[in-house]
């Protein structure tokens, strides 16, 4: 795979508009609010991860390969499918929409990329930031 290859399917996972889940290898999962590129690998926010940043913001080292579903280290990430496929994290993930739209101030949105830069997030060129404190 030539590196162009490589970084047109590195950013495919930055860019989806579906929600996405990591499998980690003892079967656990975890629905992901927001995924970042990092120097490292992944690094990613649980949904609800205001309640406990400590434990719900999580780098994930390792190269990222696939095309969908994605291997970085020994984790995968996947597209959260809500036609019955993943029932108990998509109804997750509703309530989640449901929470945010109903008491946004009970999320940190606006922190969040902050808080990825602050643990080494890279963020392409093109992101939508229009705070000046971030450039």
């Amino acid at each position: 795979m030539n590196k162009s290859t490589k970084r047109s399917v590195m950013n495919k996972i930055f860019t989806l508009h579906s929600p996405l889940y990591i499998k980690y290898p003892n079967g656990e999962t975890r629905v992901i609010e927001e995924i970042f590129q990092h120097s490292k690998g992944v690094l990613y926010f649980e949904l609800f991860w205001e309640k406990d940043p400590k434990y719900s913001i999580h780098l994930i080292e390792g190269e990222i390969t696939g095309d969908g579903p994605w291997r970085v280290g020994e984790c995968s990430f996947h597209v959260l499918g809500c036609n019955h496929t993943h029932p108990q994290m998509c109804e997750m993930h509703s309530f989640w929409q449901q929470e945010l739209l109903q008491r946004p101030e009970q999320f940190r949105a606006n922190d969040v990329v902050k808080i990825a830069l602050e643990k080494g997030a890279i963020l392409p060129d093109d992101y939508p930031i229009n705070d000046a404190r971030y450039r």
